[in-house]
Formats: C-alpha cells, sequence, structure tokens
C-alpha cells in the first residue's frame, strides 16, 4: 500500500517536484495588467523587480515547502551508498516503471534484499521529516 512518503519520493524521483518548483516561481513572476485606466502614476517612485520578486520568492509559503522537501531528500541521499541510491530511483521514478525482478537483475541482488533497502531509505525519509516538521 503506497503512503504519503511513497507518493513524495515518486514525486522526487519523477521530477515532479521540481516541475511544481519551477511552475511556481513562474507563477510568482507573472504579474497581473494594472487596472488604473486614465489614472495617475507615482513619478518618483523607485521600482526594484529583483528585489520585490526575490521578496516574493522568500515568503512564499508553497515554494518555500516545496524546496524543503527537496533538498531534505537531497541531504538525505548522500548518506546511503551508491547502490541504495540506485534501487530507490529505480522503484520510485516512474517514467520507466521498473518491477522488482528487473531491479534486482540490473542490480545482482535478491529481490528481497532490494526492498529492504528501499524500505531503509523510507522510513529513514518519514523519520527525518517528521523531525524536521516537514509536511509531506
Amino acid at each position: 500500500m503506497a503512503d504519503k512518503t511513497d507518493a513524495l519520493l515518486t514525486d522526487y524521483y519523477s521530477g515532479v517536484i521540481d516541475t511544481k518548483i519551477l511552475l511556481r516561481r513562474s507563477e510568482l513572476q507573472w504579474r497581473p495588467n494594472d487596472d488604473n485606466i486614465g489614472g495617475g502614476r507615482a513619478i518618483n517612485k523607485v521600482t526594484r523587480p529583483l528585489d520585490d520578486l526575490i521578496a516574493k520568492y522568500e515568503t512564499d509559503s508553497i515554494l518555500h515547502e516545496l524546496t524543503k522537501q527537496r533538498d531534505a531528500i537531497k541531504r538525505l541521499e548522500t548518506t546511503f551508498s551508491e547502490e541504495t541510491k540506485q534501487i530507490v530511483q529505480m522503484h520510485y521514478d516512474r517514467r520507466e516503471r521498473l518491477s522488482w525482478v528487473i531491479i534486482s537483475l540490473r542490480m545482482n541482488l535478491s529481490e528481497r534484499t532490494c526492498r529492504t533497502y528501499q524500505k531503509t531509505f523510507k522510513d529513514s525519509v518519514a523519520q527525518t521529516f517528521n523531525e524536521l516538521d516537514i509536511a509531506v
């Protein structure tokens, strides 16, 4: 049975989180049209569009939560062996949709060992997200 941690890892390894971050940034960059038709404009107003955009990025809670999720998984990934990283990536990347049999054949390990590596990684991610109070 898939849970929220599985869905998050699937999104991470399938590139969905990165896409959501890029989409959110482009949403924040978009400015609606000014409805001040015929009205005056401030002449001496100083505009800093880059500073305003950076402030929007820093204050946006959705963008902040997505980057926290992505960065936490990246940091946690570095603590595991290369073998575990490959198994987890093959399992959660839905672009290829590999079964456990194919993963075990590619890694030259038993299917049970591959599942154990994946479960250890998943439990570690869930524990880290609990400790850091990151929404899953």
